[in-house]
């Protein structure tokens, strides 16, 4: 696992969830408009890089897509905090 920069925040994701991450920019990148601009103002991290809470901007459309990412990936980052705690 490393730390990751998305909408200027600090955020712990594995190899495999970037490469993810990177395919969704591509997909939602249209003309002028960077596919990274459907995760500005989408989250909110803690000081260890995982996912504090998912605020979509009111008023603002986001695909399905961006939304179960970002909902998979705070599961998984939990998950994986208590595996260490565990030791597992």
């Amino acid at each position: 696992m490393s730390f990751r920069i998305i909408d200027y925040k600090k955020i712990e994701m594995t190899d495999d969830e970037f490469d993810y991450y990177n395919k969704l920019v591509e997909s939602f990148t249209l003309g002028g408009y960077s596919g990274k601009d459907q995760f500005h103002d989408m989250f909110d991290v803690d000081s260890d890089g995982c996912i504090s809470i998912i605020r979509p901007p009111i008023g603002k459309e986001v695909a399905w897509a961006i939304l179960v990412f970002l909902q998979n990936l705070m599961i998984n980052q939990r998950l994986r905090r208590m595996e260490d705690k565990l030791g597992v």
